[in-house]
């Protein structure tokens, strides 16, 4: 007779946040195919799948050996995701001998997560691979380069061409004129100059030595390097002064400047040009060519939904997904989906992975990426959670063959990687007391997969038998809709629809109508999991109402909270390290009411997690959303009754 589960009792959190922490930059590339927003760390989803099925009297280093091992620990177990997403949970669920399955209304999320559980054959995907980079490159290689010139193009950047809307006068919206600059910084490309820049009034490009400089001097004038016509999130008109945003200019359609090219050569650094005359009519070449073989390529006739909770493509002038490509972009990716179309493999996977693999190179390929100039690479789109239209686009050239990320041969190398059976992961060693790293060998076979997409709730009529382990990351209350940003890839695909209604507030009762519409969409989940086992979602937000709605969907669906853990999940680099951000997730374990004891919960502050947490930092935005938690799991706490079997 025991009480629980090693996940409502003694829950490593601190152990798993390290772990976490320490595998932030060692990718899986499992999970590397394509993008996904909100993918949880799939180490700290193994470790909560074992805590979950394992007593909670278990020791240390057993549970630590078992998330090291290879050995189906899951076997016979069967795990189900509600809300499948990017498919941490059912990935590592099947890799610890579970058979598995989920659902999620993004059919994007489906395609991706089926690869990651059963990937593609690589010598199947390279030949198909191989042959469709072939074929991409003869038809379209002269809209980008010279096959013969000394200098290959990598990246094309342009500049806005905006009418101010209270003169009606045109002008070049732009933030500086810097385009890049020579840095030690690791991982920085080779630069002959200290800053390389542009003059505003010829537009012509200058090499500078001194990485000091504050001026440039061009056209008998001179021009502070680091300031420009848009700052603070607007533009001034040059003309008469007045200030404008995107959606004012409506910038997203606004016309472009071919400003500079970036080229490389074998043995040299790299340099940035001004565009000849010959490279504008490679522009003029690429319109003409659609006109002309428009019926042998699939343009895109996806529009942008109208009601959304960001109003971007939509609010800066962008109503069609066509409109965030550019001619040659179009050319691409219309003549490679029709190609997919028209050369099956007799491998549906081959098939489902070059669409992937071309899906994802879509975010490298817009109009809307832009540069990161101290390390001389293209940031995609979604680099932020969103539409973000840069002040300086860049376009990438697709077939370059060593330089460029996001080039058509990486992101096919990128899926002939995700394969690998034989991966470096991290673990919790505990003798020495820290992380270490291991090599794991995932060789074995998976279980039964069955990924649908459809509601949460259609479940019901899905499920064969009760399920053991069901963890999850539901959506959250005040994110941004992921459904909004799938559009981007959906839209090349014939059959992009939604598989349900993605969960949303409602604005006249934005707390009762996601609490109510969480816990219709999980009930049936509820009703089928095996009344011997707990289950536990991951949540975060700084907001109270957030989880109070948590709070309603609880109520609803009679459940009682029985632990609570801190977890870091989401460590924020670069252009997401925000103050306002959430780092860590509150793992909420619950159990049916009718099975538990209501009780006091015994922790009272964040603080005391905290201090358990050190050296671990966490900011403010976290303490708020622990706390609230807290607040949340006090109302509605509780301890599972004696059970004959966990």
């Amino acid at each position: 007779m025991r009480k629980g589960t090693l996940l409502e009792q003694a829950l490593p959190f601190r152990e798993l946040s390290l772990v976490a922490e320490a595998s932030r930059r060692s990718r899986d590339p499992a999970y590397s195919v394509h993008r996904w927003w909100a993918r949880r760390p799939p180490l700290v989803m193994r470790g909560l799948l074992l805590a979950a099925s394992l007593p909670g009297d278990v020791d240390a280093e057993t549970y630590w050996r078992l998330f090291e091992s290879s050995q189906p620990a899951l076997n016979g177990l069967h795990v189900h995701d509600p809300f499948a997403g990017g498919g941490s949970t059912l990935v590592e669920a099947a890799r610890l001998g579970a058979s598995v399955s989920g659902t999620d209304v993004d059919p994007l999320a489906v395609e991706i997560i089926k690869h990651e559980i059963e990937p593609v054959d690589q010598h199947a995907f390279s030949r198909a691979a191989n042959l469709l980079l072939q074929f991409l490159r003869r038809k379209l290689g002269h809209l980008f380069f010279d096959p013969d010139a000394e200098w290959t193009p990598v990246h094309y950047f342009y500049l806005h061409e905006v009418i101010c809307p209270g003169c009606g006068q045109g002008g070049t919206l732009y933030k500086d004129l810097v385009l890049a600059r020579r840095s030690s910084k690791g991982g920085s490309v080779v630069r002959k100059w200290a800053i390389t820049a542009f003059c505003p009034n010829c537009f012509g490009i200058h090499g500078l030595e001194q990485s000091d400089r504050s001026q440039l001097h061009c056209c008998g004038k001179r021009y502070p390097l680091y300031s420009g016509t848009y700052t603070r999130k607007g533009y001034s008109c040059p003309h008469c002064g007045h200030r404008s945003n995107h959606a004012e200019l409506q910038s997203g359609n606004a016309p472009r400047r071919l400003l500079a090219i970036e080229e490389t050569r074998d043995g040299s650094p790299r340099r940035i040009r001004q565009p000849d005359p010959i490279d504008v009519e490679l522009l003029d070449d690429a319109r003409r060519y659609l006109i002309k073989h428009k019926h042998e390529i699939d343009i895109p006739k996806y529009e942008f939904e109208r009601d959304r909770v960001d109003a971007r493509p939509v609010s800066y002038g962008v109503q069609h997904l066509r409109e965030l490509f550019t001619d040659r972009q179009i050319a691409l990716f219309g003549h490679a989906f029709r190609w997919l179309e028209e050369n099956l493999d007799a491998d549906i996977r081959v098939n489902q992975a070059l669409r992937l693999a071309l899906s994802n190179a879509l975010a490298t390929n817009n109009r809307l990426c832009s540069y990161a100039r101290d390390y001389g690479r293209l940031a995609p789109l979604f680099s932020l959670r969103g539409y973000a239209l840069p002040a300086m686009p860049v376009e990438l050239n697709p077939f370059h063959v060593s330089a460029g990320r996001g080039t058509l041969k990486r992101n096919f190398d990128r899926v002939q990687r995700s394969s690998t059976k034989v991966i470096q992961r991290h673990c919790w060693d505990t003798t020495s007391g820290e992380v270490r790293s291991f090599v794991a060998d995932y060789s074995t076979g998976v279980q039964e997969v069955d990924v649908l997409c459809a509601p949460a709730h259609a479940i019901d009529r899905t499920l064969p038998r009760p399920q053991d382990i069901c963890i999850f990351d539901p959506p959250y209350f005040d994110n941004i809709a992921y459904s909004e940003l799938s559009e981007f890839y959906r839209g090349w695909w014939t059959n992009n629809e939604l598989g349900g209604t993605p969960l949303a507030p409602n604005g006249h009762d934005p707390i009762g109508s996601f609490g109510h519409a969480l816990a219709k969409e999980v009930k049936p989940m509820v009703e089928a999991l095996n009344p011997d086992c707990p289950l536990a979602f991951s949540y975060h937000s700084a907001t109270r109402d957030a989880w109070e709605a948590i709070g309603v969907a609880l109520d609803d669906l009679q459940l009682l909270v029985t632990a609570l853990w801190p977890v870091k999940t989401d460590s924020h680099m670069g252009l997401h390290a925000a103050d306002g951000n959430c780092e860590w997730d509150i793992i909420v374990v619950c159990r049916k009411r009718s099975v538990c004891e209501n009780t006091e919960l015994t922790i009272a502050s964040a603080d005391e997690w905290i201090e358990r947490l050190h050296p671990l930092f966490v900011r403010g935005s976290d303490r708020t959303s622990m706390n609230l938690a807290i607040r949340m799991a006090s109302e509605r706490f509780g301890v599972p009754n004696t059970l004959e079997k966990i």
